[in-house]
């Protein structure tokens, strides 16, 4: 079992949940879905090396499996080919289930059962099915994809279909019609779509198969895909395949032992999740203790090739950590030494003298050390418990409400940059969450933690006269797993396509334009009074002109900041009223030059923050239900057309606030001018507005070092997003993005077999 680290004390709670299941998923079928999950493959950065022979596969499923692997027992096939290929691998599945029930005494069977192990003497059998007709349930992403083939217990198999979280194998038959790009990345995808169902599994396995071979491919979550390509006629295939599905029935260092599957209500699967507790604290007795972690369900998972997520959540969690109620769990795979670590930021913003309203707190914290299975990189898994949770930002009921979040989430980077010396640097719409207030366990956690910060941020309701508490928050922002701390290293910007400010895009600070800006917005009476200090840096009036840059912009080092998270709620405001449909209203497509310039490149994303300042092109941008919302849009799109880089550092409005106070001034402003009007009241449609069918740019890279890497394989990353995702064909899903057209091709063997001399090639 690899070794846990828990820097937390945890009490142990014996007493199931007394809700029940299907209540939670009732609040996560609103909770969960609102992501966007594309198929992240990029053979430069997860293409790993391929496995050099039979035997080097071979040694690699022996180090994995929790026994040697009985190479002795495999049984014997006639005939190895495209059209047997089910048949032979359900006679090696039921010979491995045969021989481990005869092999494994009554005290043996025993030991194994206690120690954690499988006992194949009581397993069902596994077995290899057809299954390309049948999308299967149960995904966290949603994900209507159809693998050719899958690997499943004979009892998980019902009515032709199963839950993806019992799914242990995945396969993809190469077809006529397909490109080899279409091939590899089918049957690579399926894999990916695996990790995300499979939190418990370090390795996913899959198969491509054609009329001359097979690929077997293993998925190593964090880093990337390994593969190994042989003819039919090869003489180890017995032995090659009777190992690999040896390993679905043992995966040993596979697997994470710590997770247990749970209920199963309304096709959707809860985990347990074990945690260690620390004996003498909290009252948990003297020796080793776990603590059961009941009915969690997994509403989040994402870059199973990369930084690795899964976040589950039980809102009616028992669980207690220092008299507080774990309800989040989140589990990232994070490179050894190289990030600041998402405990030691929110242990710096939540303080034991203070504590941040708005700022998820984390109550339990763990390091879990890997099994080594071949990676060329270390990773770590980083197990995080927190107490508030909350519905994705894309599900904000209507323009006022999501102004107010808009507010508040303005304010909390605020304080975190200048009273933290934090920048989150990852604004997106899965890291905003919008807390409503009947959340009865949350607006507790958010006065609890306003009353212990000694000048704790001020929110919009208070401002609007809703609330009588001055820290009362209808915003929680999360994962600050990029945020840094800026009196330590940077590792350059950080951000979510879509989202990402423009300088970070593109590396460096936005190219200067000379700048007529708008006068500074005199500041809201409520606010004003609250903070005369802010109203007297910033005082209201005209700016002078800006028409060329200042010498000393050329000495200044370039940097993610304040600003550029700034920026990122602004496109993060922009996506929401662009996907915005009102209820009971005809629908209306959104205009195609607005969505393709927000997802594409920098230089269409700064063309569109022309238009919008300017107020052309606009028509069809938002719903005509929602059309005076652009004025505000137009406005905030002002402020941000001038980069700061280029001011003169005695300039007084090149600090670090003043946009961000720019923007709060205008968004309270608007809510207070217009929060009788109807516009600001209209429920919104949980469909959104239809979203044009056309190419679209997105930037896979969003980092410096994989900035430089796309850069230098001279390729653009295309991807369809689209939030209605079903809208789309089911077996294409998995095929959402177009990406990474390379020169030199090498991410797998080729497997057209429509092409007789490419088949020859794949297997040589």
């Amino acid at each position: 079992m690899a070794a846990q680290r828990s820097t937390t004390p945890v009490r142990p709670n014996q007493a199931p949940p007394s809700q029940s299941v299907t209540r939670v998923s009732r609040y996560f079928a609103e909770h969960k879905r609102d992501q966007v999950q594309v198929f992240a493959y990029d053979e430069k950065l997860h293409k790993l090396q391929d496995f050099e022979s039979s035997g080097d596969l071979l040694r690699f499923l022996h180090g994995s499996s929790g026994e040697p692997i009985p190479l002795s027992s495999i049984p014997r096939i006639n005939e190895w080919s495209a059209q047997t290929f089910l048949n032979a691998a359900n006679t090696i599945a039921k010979s491995i289930k045969s021989e481990r029930r005869n092999r494994l005494s009554r005290s043996e069977s025993l030991s194994k059962l206690l120690s954690g192990a499988l006992d194949f003497s009581t397993s069902d059998t596994l077995v290899f099915k057809n299954t390309g007709d049948k999308s299967h349930l149960g995904h966290v992403t949603d994900t209507g994809c159809r693998p050719d083939f899958i690997a499943v217990f004979d009892a998980d198999f019902k009515n032709k279909k199963v839950l993806w979280p019992y799914i242990h194998l995945t396969g993809e038959h190469a077809s006529k019609g397909k490109t080899r790009e279409d091939q590899k990345r089918q049957a690579i995808s399926y894999l990916h779509y695996l990790l995300l169902a499979r939190p418990d599994l370090y390795v996913a396995q899959g198969m491509l198969t054609s009329r001359t071979g097979i690929i077997f491919l293993v998925g190593i979550g964090g880093h990337g895909i390994r593969s190994f390509a042989v003819r039919w006629s090869c003489k180890e295939l017995t032995k090659l395949m009777y190992a690999f599905i040896f390993c679905l029935y043992r995966p040993g260092k596979f697997a994470d032992p710590s997770y247990e599957i749970g209920h199963v209500r309304d096709n959707q699967v809860t985990y347990t999740i074990k945690i260690p507790a620390i004996p003498g604290v909290d009252g948990v007795a003297t020796g080793q203790q776990v603590v059961l972690c009941r009915d969690f369900l997994p509403i989040y998972a994402a870059s199973p090739f990369a930084t690795r997520t899964h976040v589950f959540s039980n809102p009616n969690s028992e669980v207690t950590i220092s008299n507080k109620r774990l309800t989040v769990l989140k589990d990232q795979l994070c490179r050894v030494g190289t990030r600041f670590h998402e405990h030691d930021i929110l242990k710096r913003v939540h303080t034991q003298e203070e504590k941040v309203p708005g700022v998820v707190e984390a109550v339990y914290n763990a390091v879990i050390e890997l099994p080594l299975v071949g990676e060329p990189v270390r990773r770590e898994k980083h197990r995080l418990g927190m107490g508030q949770y909350g519905d994705p930002f894309m599900t904000i009921p209507n323009v006022k409400a999501m102004l107010e979040v808009v507010f508040d989430i303005l304010e909390v980077l605020r304080f975190l940059r200048m009273h933290r010396k934090v920048l989150h640097r990852d604004i997106s719409k899965g890291n905003v969450v919008y807390v409503n207030r009947p959340q009865n366990d949350t607006a507790e956690v958010r006065s609890a933690t306003a009353r212990e910060c000694k000048k704790p941020p001020v929110f919009a309701r208070y401002f609007l006269g809703e609330s009588n508490n001055p820290h009362e928050t209808s915003a929680l922002l999360i994962d600050f797993n990029h945020a840094e701390i800026l009196d330590m290293r940077t590792d350059g910007g950080r951000g979510t396509a879509v989202f990402i400010a423009r300088a970070i895009q593109l590396g460096h600070a936005v190219q200067f334009t000379p700048w007529f800006p708008h006068p500074t917005p005199a500041s809201p009476g409520p606010y004003a009074q609250n903070y005369p200090e802010r109203l007297e840096k910033f005082k209201p009036g005209r700016l002078r002109a800006v028409e060329e840059h200042s010498k000393d912009s050329a000495k200044r080092a370039w940097r993610h900041e304040l600003d550029h998270d700034v920026e990122s709620v602004f496109w993060l405001m922009f996506y929401w009223a662009l996907s915005a449909r009102p209820e009971e209203h005809p629908n209306e497509p959104i205009n195609p030059v607005a969505w393709n310039s927000l997802i594409g490149a920098a230089g269409e994303r700064e063309a569109l923050m022309d238009s919008l300042s300017a107020r052309r092109n606009l028509t069809g941008t938002v719903h005509s239900a929602f059309s005076p919302l652009m004025d505000l849009i137009s406005s905030l799109a002002g402020v941000l057309q001038l980069d700061r880089h280029w001011l003169n550092d005695s300039d007084p409005i090149n600090d670090p606030e003043y946009i961000v106070e720019v923007f709060q001034r205008l968004v309270l402003q608007f809510i207070l001018d217009n929060r009788g009007k109807a516009f600001m009241g209209i429920q919104v449609d949980p469909k959104r507005r239809d979203i044009p069918e056309t190419p679209q740019i997105l930037g896979l890279s969003s980092t410096t070092s994989q900035r430089s890497n796309s850069e230098n394989a001279k390729k653009r990353t295309r991807t369809k997003v689209d939030d209605n995702s079903n809208q789309r064909s089911p077996k294409r899903k998995t095929l959402e993005a177009d990406q990474n057209h390379v020169e030199e091709d090498e991410a797998l063997p080729d497997v057209d077999d429509t092409v007789d001399d490419t088949e020859e090639n794949w297997l040589q």
